[in-house]
């Protein structure tokens, strides 16, 4: 691999500027094919084939046709602030305004006014309709919401409280946190300006991380054709991109300038930044396309095709590093090879700890060891308590229009009045459905249960049942398990519960039965991966413990801030709420790739010296010498890249950002740059043994 790409730097070295345009015209190739294809934005499938509240969806389709949703719903819910109830003649005659009004739009099927839902609370101010559209949800158009959101102006004016909320309908817009990331850039273009104490320079891995994203975009755009591809995961393909991309620049452009100083003319200097640098970017790049692809075996729609999508800007990131960014160094010249740095820059990229990190490391190395083992095993223990569900309308921000439904319909009907569930009950004998519905009332957690409504063969019966506390809690999930439990335990006929909670419920139990084992595989998969490369036994074991513990403090920290409620003013969060439910599985596939990535960057370099020096303390410290200043550079490049998520408005959006930033910070600042490199001189030789017999079984894999 790595004389082909030595080749490679020098075939660029000679065609720079045909590089380049080469470059600029796929990416312009890229963009056409994805406009003559078409976009087709789709919400990922948020079930798990094959769970029971699944199943019992279908059965509900299929023996209550009337249950099947063809088209778009809107939820319009009212409150009176005129002092009077809704109930009304005044009142009455403003809303009859307002429906006859949504209903002239041509798009609308139907409006299902509050007397016939039957959904006017006790005392009369609040009520519920709700429209349906011809079209599918994802299919109503944003002019479409907006005539609505005209309409409902009748009615506000009125001093009648209307809002509106959706389950499968678009209403207000989603921020993926596209403004933000834009201070995150500026941060990185600092760091990477004090890094290479020069401007221009820290202006080529913005650049061609920005060029690889588009048509990393572009790719994922077309896909919209062929896979069910959520908006929001536009966001994790921005955040990868973004982040990889930037860094995998900064790790060519930083071994080349250090192949200059050795002397060695450009062309040379380039080949061997080709040859070393550029062999661990495809190394890293490819483990964290493997890490995201692994997502695929858990059998989630939704998770799949977010692992498919990022890794199509792993890949151009990749490509881009390769390509444009060797092909830049050439055309800029003197002016990226650091002979003539900006001073001010420069003096600030000097400030560093007398002696280098290294030797800090080395010479506190027990103690740095202990410390960041107590330190992150703390962090990690509320993950103990870990909630999963999916966020609803309840932590969105108070300036949208769905949070104000939800807390207007929570505050008339009660906590779980969102949360309803369905159950069917296999039986036509009304004596034991009776004793069923009397059952469920016993259980505890029960706001309401309706009447059984049968059938139209009288086979099956279907009820509702409305919990007292809200779908992600923990009582809600008790109380599915315990009404799927009473046939077994009361001898009552075979009840199957759904509706969107149970589905959402379902996914979140089986996810978190999945976690251990990904871990695991991932875990294993590590183990392997750096033995081959390390040719050593306990580097690769210290690197995948670090990563268990920095994997915990991750979750353990989330689970704290966003479950638990503290600082989520700090961190713009509207109100505390559960964990999103592929977040964890998502983290671990990331940060697996995320960590492999600084594993290999620095202890390559280390191994590198110490195959030189065969001194393994001289080793560490020349190596964090010559790989550490691009480590970090990448750390917080990474960090400011994914903090700029937490402040989009999105539940999805805003939980990514934080602990994908939060995995950084733990992972590479305190396990790669801390434990790694203390643990290596704290086992000496011993870090670089390997058995004799495994040595000449496992491949010869060199990255360095």
């Amino acid at each position: 691999m790595g004389q082909l790409l030595s080749k490679l730097g020098r075939w660029i070295y000679r065609h720079a500027k045909l590089t380049i345009v080469t470059f600029f015209i796929t990416i312009a190739v890229s963009v056409c094919a994805a406009l003559s294809f078409g976009i087709h934005f789709d919400s990922a499938g948020m079930s798990i084939q094959g769970s029971q509240s699944e199943r019992a969806n279908k059965l509900m389709e299929k023996e209550f046709p009337s249950t099947r949703q063809s088209g778009g719903q809107v939820q319009i819910v009212l409150h009176s602030n005129n002092g009077k109830a809704l109930t009304t003649d005044k009142n009455q005659q403003v809303m009859a305004e307002l429906f006859q009004d949504v209903q002239k739009n041509s798009r609308v099927k139907m409006v299902i006014l509050p007397a016939m839902l039957n959904s006017y609370s006790k005392d009369g101010m609040t009520a519920t309709a709700r429209v349906i559209y011809k079209q599918k949800g994802e299919n109503v158009s944003e002019k479409t919401v907006d005539a609505l959101e005209k309409s409902i102006k009748i009615t506000r004016h009125k001093s009648i409280q209307t809002e509106l909320t959706s389950n499968d309908v678009t209403i207000s817009g989603m921020d993926n946190g596209e403004q933000a990331e834009v201070v995150g850039l500026a941060i990185a273009f600092v760091i990477l300006a004090i890094t290479f104490a020069s401007l221009l320079v820290a202006g080529i891995p913005i650049l061609s991380a920005l060029l690889g994203l588009v048509t990393g975009m572009m790719l994922v755009l077309i896909s919209t054709n062929f896979l069910s591809v959520a908006t929001f995961s536009m966001s994790l393909v921005g955040m990868m991109g973004l982040a990889v991309g930037i860094d995998y620049a900064l790790f060519i452009i930083s071994r080349y300038r250090q192949e200059l100083q050795q002397n060695k003319s450009k062309k040379d200097a380039l080949s061997s930044a080709m040859s070393t640098a550029g062999t661990s970017v495809i190394f890293a790049g490819a483990t964290v396309i493997v890490a995201l692809l692994g997502m695929t075996v858990l059998g989630i729609d939704m998770l799949s095709v977010m692992g498919i999508t990022a890794s199509f800007a792993i890949l151009t990131a990749i490509l881009t590093s390769l390509t444009f960014v060797p092909a830049m160094l050439v055309v800029l010249g003197d002016r990226v090879t650091g002979k003539k740095p900006n001073r001010l820059l420069q003096f600030a990229s000097k400030i560093r700890i007398k002696g280098g990190w290294g030797k800090l490391v080395t010479k506190y190395k027990l103690l740095l060891t202990m410390l960041v083992v107590v330190v992150l095993g703390v962090i990690a223990t509320p993950f103990a308590h870990i909630n999963l569900g999916l966020p609803n309308d309840s932590v969105k921000s108070e300036k949208l229009t769905e949070r104000r439904a939800y807390d207007l319909m929570t505050e008339a009907y009660g906590e779980g009045s969102q949360a309803t569930l369905v159950v069917l009950l296999k039986t036509d004998d009304m004596i034991k459905v009776t004793d069923s519905i009397n059952e469920i009332k016993e259980l505890g957690n029960v706001a309401t249960v309706s009447q059984a409504m049968p059938s139209k063969d009288n086979d099956y019966q279907m009820i509702t049942v409305i919990p007292k506390t809200d779908a992600n809690a923990v009582k809600t999930k008790k109380l599915v398990h315990k009404i799927r439990d009473l046939n077994q335990n009361k001898g009552l006929p075979k009840l199957y519960v759904t509706g969107s909670t149970a589905i959402n419920i379902d996914m979140s139990d089986a996810l978190m039965k999945a976690l251990p084992k990904f871990a695991i595989i991932i875990v294993l998969f590590a183990f392997i991966l750096l033995t081959v490369v390390f040719r050593s036994l306990l580097i690769p074991l210290v690197a995948v413990l670090g990563f268990v513990l920095s994997l915990g403090a991750t979750l353990g920290a989330i689970v704290f801030i966003v479950q638990d409620g503290h600082f989520i003013n700090l961190f713009g969060i509207p109100a505390k709420g559960a964990i999103l439910n592929f977040l964890p599985v998502l983290v671990i596939g990331i940060m697996f790739g995320l960590a492999m990535d600084y594993e290999v960057f620095l202890v390559s370099r280390i191994r590198e010296h110490y195959l030189k020096t065969e001194n393994t303390r001289q080793a560490v410290i020349l190596g964090m010498r010559d790989s550490g200043p691009a480590v970090v550079a990448a750390a917080l490049i990474m960090m400011a890249v994914f903090s700029g998520f937490i402040f989009a408005s999105d539940a999805i959006v805003k939980s990514m950002g934080l602990v994908l930033a939060s995995g950084i910070l733990f992972d590479a600042i305190l396990v790669r740059l801390i434990l790694v490199p203390a643990t290596i001189d704290l086992f000496g030789k011993a870090s670089w043994y390997l058995p004799k017999w495994l040595d000449k079984i496992l491949p010869n894999v060199k990255i360095d």
